[in-house]
C-alpha cells in the first residue's frame, strides 16, 4: 500500500493578521485556518486514498491550537494525524521547520509527500524543496496535474510562461498548485466526530536530542522587525458615464492633469567602466535566467543592477552565474549591467533542468569559491531549486524579497513582504553566502554600459543523475500584449466582462494603450486568461503607475495584490462595488461601451 504524508500549516486569516510590536511576530491567537494551498494537498491525498487505497497521514508543526488543523484533516478523510508540538520549535524559520518535519518523515517510508505550493502568510514556498533536499528525494513544485503509473509520477507544473511537463520516480515530494484539485469541505457533524480521534504528539527531543537544531537557535535567518503596511487612503472621483464617449475624454483629461499618463522618471544609476577582480568572501553572485524565447529575463538584469551596487560597496566582484546554453551568447548584455565575471556551469547532468541537479552544481561552486551573497530570481524556477540549495548548504534564505540593503555592520538586509503585502519584514541571515530570491519589477534597473567586457569562465561540474526529467515546456501567454511583471500600465479584468468575447474587447484596449493584462482568480480559474496573469492573494502583486479595472468587484482577495498601484480607474455597473473604495476615478455603467470608448479616445490621442 502506498503511503502519503501531507504537511499542512495553520495560518491567521490574512485580513485579521495582528502584529506583536514587542516580539516582532505575528499573533496567532485569532481566527486560524489551514492555508489554502494545503487544502489542495489534503484533497489530493484523499483522492489518491479513495482511488488507489493509499494510507494517508497529516502532519503539522505549531502551538496547541494547530491541533484544530489536524482535526479538520481527519474530518476530510485523512487516516492519521501527527502534531509536532514543543516550545523548542518557536521562532523556526523555513529551514528549521523543514528540518523538524524531515526528521519525523524519515521515520516512515513515504512514497509521496504533499504540501501546498506555499502558505499565504509567508508566501515563500521554501519548506517543500528544503524537505526534499534533507530527505534526498525528488521534488516537483507547483503541480497542477498529476498521474501515477506504478512508481512513476507524471505531472504538469506551473512555469512563469505556461506549463512544464515533468516526471519523477517515487519517493518524491510534490507541492500542489491551486488548480490541481478543488478543496474538500466538511460539515459540523463530521468535524465533531473527528474531535475524538487520536492525534499523535511529538516533542523536539523525540526528533533529536540537540535542541539547537530547532526554533530560533536552529534558524539561519532572523526577522529584524515587522513593519505594517497601511492601505492607501483614496478619494474616488466619480465620472458620469451616461455618455461613454464624453466620459472617456473626461477620464483622459483627468489622468493628464494627475500626471498618470506620463512614464515614470527613472534616474538610473550608470554602470561604471572598472572591471573588479573576484575577492573570496566579498563577491556578489547573481544567477542569470533566460526565457523560453532565449532572452535574459528582466529580473536577471535587475538583480545584476543591484548586485553591481552591492559589489562596489563590498569591494568584491559581481559574478553572473549561469548554465552555458542559457547565457554564453548573452555575455555582452550581462557585462553591460555590471558583471565582472561570467561563470558558466557545464556538466553531463545539467543539459536538462532538474532542481536537484541545479542545486548540487551551485552548491559545489559556492563551496569552492565562497561568495558573500547569492541572489536568485523569485521565478517559478528560482523558487524551485533555490530553497533546495539553501537546505543543502544549511544557508538562510529570504524568499520573494522586494528590496536589498546593507546595514551598518555590512550585512545584507532583504525586505520580505508577507500576508499579501500587509507587512514587510527586514530579514538578516546568520550564514554566508547570504541568500535571497527577489521578485521581478521591484529593483531599479541601472543604465547599462555597453563598453564593458566580462571575463568568461566555464567550469565542469560533476553532478549525480537527475531525480526529475523535464519532458517539455510551453507558453500560454499572449505575446501581443505587454508582459505583466514590471509593467507601468496594467488593465485588469474580472468576471463582469462575461466571457472570452469580453476578454478580447479588454485585450484590444490593453494593446491600444501599451498596457499589460491581469485578472482576478475567478477569471483565470475559468481559463479565460493564463493563470500567470492572476493578481491577488494567491496570485501576483503589482505596482503600476496606472491601473484600469474592468468588471472587477474589488474584494480583498484581489485588491491585496494592487496595494502599490498609484492611480486606479475602475469601471463597474454596480455603484456599490467595493473597487470604488480603492479607485481614484470611477465610472458606473456597462463596461463594454465604456471600454470601447476609452480605446477609441486613446487612439485619437495617439494620432493627434
Amino acid at each position: 500500500m502506498r503511503k502519503i504524508a501531507v504537511c499542512i500549516k495553520q495560518i491567521p486569516l490574512v485580513e485579521d493578521a495582528n502584529f506583536d510590536p514587542v516580539t516582532r511576530t505575528i499573533r496567532r491567537d485569532g481566527t486560524n485556518v489551514i492555508s489554502a494551498y494545503d487544502l489542495r494537498a489534503l484533497a489530493q491525498a484523499v483522492e489518491l486514498k479513495n482511488r488507489l487505497g493509499c494510507e494517508t497521514v497529516a502532519i503539522t508543526m505549531g502551538p496547541p491550537q494547530a491541533r484544530e488543523a489536524l482535526v479538520d484533516a481527519l474530518g476530510m478523510g485523512i487516516d492519521r494525524a501527527v502534531h509536532l508540538q514543543d516550545r523548542a520549535f518557536a521562532g523556526s524559520d523555513t529551514l528549521a521547520t523543514a528540518r523538524a518535519l524531515a526528521l519525523w518523515l524519515k521515520r516512515e517510508a513515504f512514497d509521496l509527500i504533499l504540501l501546498g505550493k506555499y502558505s499565504l502568510d509567508a508566501e515563500t514556498g521554501q519548506v517543500g524543496p528544503e524537505i526534499a533536499e534533507l530527505l534526498g528525494i525528488a521534488q516537483i513544485t507547483g503541480v497542477r496535474k498529476l498521474e501515477l503509473d506504478g512508481d512513476r509520477i507524471l505531472t504538469e507544473r506551473e512555469s512563469d510562461e505556461g506549463v512544464e511537463a515533468v516526471e519523477a520516480r517515487m519517493p518524491a515530494l510534490l507541492t500542489c498548485a491551486e488548480r490541481l484539485i478543488n478543496p474538500l469541505k466538511i460539515d459540523a457533524k463530521t468535524r465533531e466526530a473527528a474531535q475524538s480521534r487520536t492525534i499523535e504528539s511529538v516533542s523536539a527531543t523525540e526528533l533529536d536530542a540537540d535542541a539547537a537544531k530547532f526554533g530560533f537557535a536552529g534558524s539561519p535567518t532572523w526577522v529584524q522587525e515587522v513593519r505594517a503596511q497601511e492601505s492607501p487612503k483614496v478619494h474616488c472621483t466619480m465620472i458620469d458615464a451616461a455618455d461613454p464617449e464624453r466620459a472617456a475624454e473626461v477620464v483622459i483629461a483627468a489622468l493628464e492633469k494627475m500626471g498618470a499618463l506620463n512614464p515614470r522618471i527613472h534616474n538610473r544609476v550608470p554602470i561604471g567602466d572598472k572591471i573588479r577582480k573576484p575577492v573570496r568572501g566579498r563577491d556578489v553572485w547573481v544567477v542569470v535566467e533566460t526565457s523560453l524565447d532565449d532572452q535574459i529575463t528582466l529580473c536577471s538584469l535587475e538583480l545584476l543592477s543591484a548586485g553591481d551596487r552591492l559589489a562596489t560597496q563590498l569591494g568584491g566582484a559581481l559574478v553572473a552565474v549561469a548554465f552555458p546554453s542559457a547565457a554564453a551568447r548573452h555575455a555582452g548584455l550581462i557585462a553591460s549591467y555590471g558583471a565582472d565575471h561570467l561563470l558558466l556551469a557545464d556538466g553531463a547532468g545539467l543539459e536538462n533542468y532538474s532542481p536537484d541537479s541545479a542545486a548540487e552544481a551551485l552548491a559545489r561552486l559556492v563551496h569552492e569559491r565562497t561568495p558573500w551573497a547569492l541572489l536568485v530570481c523569485a521565478s517559478e524556477r528560482g523558487r524551485d531549486w533555490g530553497p533546495r540549495l539553501a537546505a543543502r548548504l544549511g544557508l538562510g534564505l529570504t524568499g520573494d524579497a522586494v528590496g536589498l540593503e546593507l546595514d551598518g555592520e555590512g550585512r545584507m538586509v532583504a525586505l520580505k513582504p508577507a500576508f499579501g503585502g500587509n507587512i514587510v519584514a527586514p530579514i538578516l541571515s546568520k550564514t554566508y553566502p547570504q541568500m535571497a530570491t527577489v521578485r521581478q519589477g521591484v529593483l531599479e534597473l541601472a543604465a547599462p554600459n555597453p563598453a564593458r567586457v566580462a571575463e568568461i569562465e566555464t567550469v565542469r561540474v560533476e553532478v549525480g543523475a537527475p531525480m526529475t526529467r523535464l519532458i517539455s515546456s510551453s507558453s500560454n501567454l499572449d505575446h501581443t500584449i505587454a508582459p505583466l511583471d514590471g509593467a507601468e500600465v496594467v488593465v485588469g479584468l474580472g468576471m463582469g466582462v462575461g466571457g472570452p468575447a469580453g476578454v478580447e474587447v479588454v485585450k484590444d484596449f490593453a494593446r491600444t494603450i501599451g498596457a499589460a493584462l491581469c485578472a482576478t482568480r475567478r477569471v483565470t480559474d475559468k481559463g479565460w486568461v493564463a493563470h500567470q496573469l492572476q493578481v491577488g492573494l494567491t496570485g501576483k502583486a503589482i505596482g503600476p503607475r496606472l491601473y484600469f479595472t474592468v468588471g472587477i468587484r474589488g474584494v480583498p482577495n484581489h485588491t491585496v495584490g494592487i496595494k502599490r498601484a498609484e492611480t486606479v480607474v475602475a469601471i463597474n455597473n454596480d455603484p456599490d462595488a467595493v473597487i470604488f473604495e480603492r479607485a481614484n476615478l470611477g465610472l458606473v455603467g456597462d463596461w463594454e461601451p465604456i471600454t470601447r470608448a476609452l480605446t477609441a479616445a486613446f487612439r485619437r490621442r495617439q494620432t493627434a
